[in-house]
């Protein structure tokens, strides 16, 4: 079964483990949205700004796209102080 994985690295610093490691299973993506109110602040802001409601994003398209077209990768933000990738795992 494939899964979501959100990783999380503060200050950018990926040679050590995430500060926050986020596994979703693939049936679960609707309610993502949900579960990602655990991510800290600093996090969501740096990946997805302020004012982006997360509600907004369709996951479950996203999800179902990129398994059907053998992708993986999702998403990577690099920023100041936080390196955070988004994947999925099969």
């Amino acid at each position: 079964m494939a899964k979501l994985k959100i990783l999380v690295w503060e200050k950018g610093d990926t040679t050590g483990e995430p500060e926050v490691e986020v596994t979703i299973p693939t049936y679960l993506i609707k309610w993502a949205p949900k579960m990602m109110k655990i991510m800290p602040k600093k996090a969501k802001q740096d990946l997805w700004g302020e004012d982006f409601d997360l509600n907004e994003l369709n996951l479950d398209e996203l999800i179902t796209e990129a398994i059907e077209k053998g992708e993986s990768e999702i998403m990577e933000v690099k920023a100041r102080d936080a390196y955070i990738k988004i994947y999925i795992e099969q």
